[in-house]
């Protein structure tokens, strides 16, 4: 027979006990730490269970500051922190020093340059517009039938200017009056020289008019008049042709071909058309049949031989039209 089960003793069970609902507590109400909690669980047992209360006891230094409380650093660690702000504000520079570089570089040197140009200018202003460099001489350069002293007196007015600010336009209507004047240009010659060089125009032929003679050049600007003939040019004779035209061109390239000896024995040219151009020369009226104005320094050349093997007292023809058989009649 199996054993009779013991007995157990009167009182709730444990399931009974599992059962029943906890308490729940008062969240609205704080929690008194030295009151007893009723802690009636599973097992039917009653724990009381006290918390402690909050010791008043001082805190040990390396124990951790209480919530809500703010702890104060060393001068240790405060020693510390300025180093590493001091050390990262030189490395942030540094990143931006090194990133700007090239920027800074242009820049420096736009500045280095603009400021040398602003000296410069400023120098040379204060230099040019000083009276230091103010006229004191004129130096005519280049007249050989015009006398420079009367070049230089026309141009007295610049006397005394800086010569920056010498003026130009005066000096071109005062060199106007000088008909033998073909073209000139002005040099300023620090410290003080203005220097202006001639180019004379060449006379070449005389063109007779009713009150005497024009002394022209190969353009046919008037250089010089007179009365009476001027020796030592021929006379242009502008039959049938005028000035300007081709026939006066071919007879004025001519002119300005011939060497200085050749020029002293023409008396008389003409030049109907361009490639009619014929001369006659002083004393026996011997006559030299040119042609054209090509190849004019070699036929020159030729002209001077022929003329060597003649008798200047006879009244000969030198035929030249065409070098390469020159004709003697």
């Amino acid at each position: 027979m199996r054993p009779a089960a013991p007995s157990r003793s009167a009182g709730p069970s444990r399931d009974q006990d599992a059962t029943q609902p906890i308490e729940p507590l008062d969240r609205g109400r704080p929690v008194d730490p030295s009151r007893p909690v009723d802690l009636t669980g599973a097992l039917g047992r009653t724990r009381s269970v006290t918390l402690p209360a909050e010791s008043t006891a001082p805190r040990k230094p390396d124990s951790p500051p209480a919530a809500g409380r703010k702890r104060t650093a060393g001068p240790d660690a405060k020693r510390e922190l300025r180093k590493a702000t001091a050390a990262r504000r030189r490395f942030e520079r540094s990143e931006a020093r090194r990133f700007t570089q090239r920027s800074r570089r242009r820049r420096i040197t736009w500045m280095i340059v603009g400021g040398t140009l602003a000296g410069l200018v400023l120098v040379v202003l204060l230099t040019a517009y000083s009276p230091l460099l103010a006229v004191r001489q004129l130096a005519v350069e280049g007249t050989t039938r015009l006398d420079p002293a009367t070049v230089s007196s026309a141009l007295d007015d610049q006397l005394g200017k800086p010569l920056a600010l010498v003026d130009y336009g005066a000096i071109e209507r005062d060199l106007a009056g000088f008909p033998y004047i073909e073209s000139y240009s002005v040099e300023a010659r620090p410290p003080d020289t203005l220097a202006v060089r001639i180019v004379e125009r060449r006379p070449v032929a005389l063109l007779q008019t009713a009150t005497g003679f024009d002394l022209i050049d190969a353009a046919g600007v008037v250089v010089q008049q007179s009365g009476e003939r001027i020796p030592g040019f021929p006379v242009l004779d502008l039959t049938g042709t005028e000035i300007g035209s081709p026939g006066f061109q071919a007879a004025a390239a001519v002119l300005m071909s011939l060497p200085d000896t050749l020029l002293a024995q023409v008396d008389r040219i003409s030049g109907t058309t361009p490639d009619s151009v014929t001369m006659v020369f002083a004393g026996a009226g011997q006559r030299v049949v040119w042609g054209d104005a090509d190849e004019s320094e070699l036929k020159a050349q030729i002209l001077q031989k022929l003329i060597a093997t003649q008798d200047p007292s006879l009244p000969v023809e030198y035929d030249v039209s065409s070098p390469q058989s020159p004709v003697i009649r």
